[in-house]
């Protein structure tokens, strides 16, 4: 009978674990280096050779100079602009390290990541960047992953130890909030995306935390919607809240999606109001929409540079990587509540 080890890859992990040391000291003693003792050696060598343990070849080639690898990107779909300037960015930085990029999504259906993932891992990648859509993460640990390095872009989720790049949503949306109570809005609202995925929860936390810290201002259930997954459905939400005997004076909106969905019926001749987006596109720019913005290409670059490191020096800790994202006032945002009360407020204030 055939040894049921030549069925899958052996993985680091193991190796570890029959040695008695750390994946750091196996990935060390694999690499040569000095700082092994002789004797730690000889147990890890023996792992080795009993497992039948045989390194991931791209990661072992980046590590010895020869970069011919590939690294997979999993994310959720090709339409989000966010994602697809992730993938840009991420992109370009892999090619001048001599990598190619695999893109494989999930179609918004969270449940069919890990299948992707390992669909990635059998192509024998030698990393992952994964934008997750769901907080499992079972799927992404070592020993489901064969030992190839992951870097999540977005969040972290459980006790995955892995490195990470996202951006200061919340502290953003918070800032915005203040800025909207600072100019007399006290009906404010905050339009969500779907609360299982952690960006919406993320967003209304900095919502709440801008309220909460104002002491002049309390939450109204009315005003908070979330489970919005189209513009259409973020346009028949902002359509009922303008039919509330004491509407909002301004609006928030917690992801593109969201933003284009209130564009849309600001346009159409909705009452007037405040209106603070998240993300953008060359349009809603043009027509002088203050937004939340990060810099999707930058994400993208950073994670790609994480993940090349990381295939150089595997004993590395674990690393986090926070990237600014910043209230941009082009008009729509600044309008005072006082303006709305008279009636003659136009589009922006631009």
């Amino acid at each position: 009978m055939p040894d049921e080890r030549a069925a899958r890859r052996v993985t680091l992990r193991e190796v570890a674990r029959a040695a008695g040391v750390s994946t750091a000291t196996v990935t060390r003693t694999l690499q040569h280096s000095p700082r092994v003792e002789e004797a730690t050696r000889d147990r890890v060598m023996a792992a080795v050779k009993e497992l039948g343990y045989t390194p991931n070849p791209m990661a072992q080639g980046l590590r010895d100079g020869r970069r011919d690898g590939a690294v997979g990107l999993v994310t959720s779909g090709f339409t989000n602009v966010f994602q697809a300037g992730v993938a840009a960015g991420a992109e370009r930085e892999l090619r001048r390290a001599g990598l190619q990029m695999i893109i494989a999504s999930t179609d918004e259906d969270p449940a069919r990541e890990p299948e992707v993932v390992r669909a990635l891992i059998d192509r024998r990648v030698s990393a992952l960047l994964v934008m997750p859509d769901s907080d499992a993460r079972d799927h992404l640990t070592p020993d489901h992953t064969f030992g190839t390095p992951v870097v999540m872009v977005g969040r972290q989720t459980g006790e995955l130890s892995a490195d990470l790049v996202t951006t200061d949503d919340d502290a953003a949306v918070q800032e915005a909030t203040e800025r909207l109570i600072g100019l007399g809005h006290r009906r404010i609202a905050a339009l969500a995306g779907r609360s299982a995925t952690f960006p919406a929860r993320r967003r209304l936390d900095g919502f709440r935390r801008g309220l909460t810290g104002s002491g002049a201002v309390e939450e109204d259930p009315k005003l908070v919607v979330s489970e919005l997954a189209t513009s259409e459905q973020a346009r028949t939400a902002l359509r009922a809240m303008l039919r509330l005997p004491h509407p909002p004076t301004a609006i928030l909106a917690l992801n593109l999606g969201i933003s284009t969905g209130v564009l849309l019926e600001r346009l159409a001749g909705a009452a007037p109001f405040a209106f603070i987006g998240f993300d953008e596109t060359e349009v809603s720019a043009g027509l002088g929409i203050s937004a939340i913005v990060r810099d999707p290409q930058d994400v993208g670059r950073q994670a790609a540079r994480l993940a090349v490191s990381r295939l150089a020096e595997p004993g590395l800790a674990p690393r986090v990587l926070t990237l600014p994202s910043r209230l941009v006032a082009r008009g729509s945002g600044e309008i005072p509540a006082d303006e709305l009360a008279a009636g003659t407020t136009p589009l922006t204030t631009r």
